[in-house]
């Protein structure tokens, strides 16, 4: 049964999902820390990310992805503030949710940003500046060129630094309600997984499959998925690039998929990768344990304390160990977008010094490349 992805005001209205007062103070409370400890008198980001759209100013405001998003200030103590693109979405954000109270808009949004730094009294202040470099897959930043020159022109003083890192390091601590939701997201994808496994067939197109799950994804959510990849014919499960592709499905091919749906802006990750037909039955079978008893000894070996270098490790030789070698990305965390850590065994793998602890959400896929595959 679908979980009506809205919830009802005091009024007795259907209304979007807010995160609560409390969820505020408690993701807050530990931005400020970190803010603090890094010497911050306050935190600016942009209404834009390198890949999942506005994941960091989605937390930072809970508004964003496909509506538009908006610039975040967040001073060391006191409010944030949120300067939305039009007033449409300002009318909009402004009924659904519970935070945040400053919500700003005038049309001109970087004269609007200049406006509200000159309020705190930021003129000489040491402010970090999230997407200023190091966000995923965009090394450079992505930070918007023409306001920027307009902030540092009239600030010619204060002191900017980057502050991706630290803001990510923030965002992977979930609250309880955060956990609830991933949770919520979790069981709309395997709603979706269990709609693929009941109409997947030999000779039938990707395209099919990807509308029925689609569909599910849809129902249970209210929103458009983040990510539904697929990869037929023992292609990888991104090969899609979440499009629904007119590809046959070959009798003995794997099917893998990147299912995401999203709830109030998150995603979280499943896969299930399943054999089309009867054919390379036997070796499915094989590989598949592989993968299943891989991820079963992570998941006795996982605590709080130990690195994301040593998961990375244990998992490759836990892989040897059940007969296959460890592959692609072994970790990455769910929430507001492409959280951190993330990476795998090998050269590339990144974030090995984050200890891991409570409140961390993780996609651990036990992904094994099996000698009989």
């Amino acid at each position: 049964m679908a979980i009506d992805p809205f919830t009802t005001s005091p009024e007795g209205k259907r209304v979007l999902r807010s995160f609560s007062l409390a969820e505020h103070d408690r993701r807050y409370g530990r931005l400020h820390q970190l803010m603090a400890e890094a010497n911050l008198d306050a935190l600016i980001c942009p209404p834009a990310d390198g890949q999942e759209p506005q994941a960091n100013i989605r937390y930072l405001t809970q508004i964003g992805i496909t509506q538009g998003a908006p610039w975040a200030i967040v001073p060391a103590s006191g409010d944030e503030t949120a300067i939305l693109g039009s007033e449409r979405e300002h009318k909009m954000w402004r009924e659904h949710l519970e935070w945040p109270v400053d919500l700003r808009w005038n049309g001109k949004p970087a004269e609007a940003l200049i406006e509200r730094l000159g309020e705190l009294g930021l003129e000489r202040a040491h402010i970090g500046v999230v997407g200023l470099d190091r966000t995923y897959q965009r090394p450079e930043g992505i930070m918007v060129h023409a306001a920027w020159q307009k902030v540092t022109a009239v600030l010619p003083n204060a002191t900017f630094v980057p502050a991706t890192d630290m803001l990510e390091r923030a965002r992977v601590v979930k609250g309880p309600e955060e956990i609830a939701v991933v949770q919520r997201i979790v069981d709309a994808n395997e709603a979706a997984i269990a709609r693929m496994i009941e109409v997947a067939r030999p000779g039938m197109e990707e395209a099919t499959v990807w509308i029925e799950m689609a569909k599910v994804l849809l129902d249970w959510t209210g929103d458009f998925p983040s990510r539904l990849s697929l990869g037929s014919n023992n292609q990888p499960a991104n090969t899609s690039n979440s499009l629904g592709l007119p590809v046959r499905m070959e009798d003995g091919g794997m099917l893998s998929q990147e299912i995401d749906a999203r709830v109030q802006g998150y995603r979280a990750q499943s896969n299930h990768g399943i054999l089309i037909g009867s054919k390379n039955a036997d070796q499915y079978r094989t590989a598949q344990q592989a993968a299943v008893d891989t991820y079963l000894s992570l998941l006795q070996w996982l605590r709080p304390g130990r690195t994301v270098g040593e998961f990375y490790d244990e998992f490759v030789r836990l892989a040897e160990q059940h007969g296959g070698k460890a592959t692609g990305v072994i970790l990455h965390t769910n929430g507001a977008g492409s959280d951190r850590p993330r990476g795998g065994p090998g050269p590339a793998a990144g974030d090995r010094d984050w200890v891991m602890g409570p409140g961390w959400t993780l996609l651990a896929s036990a992904t094994v490349t099996s000698a009989w595959w």
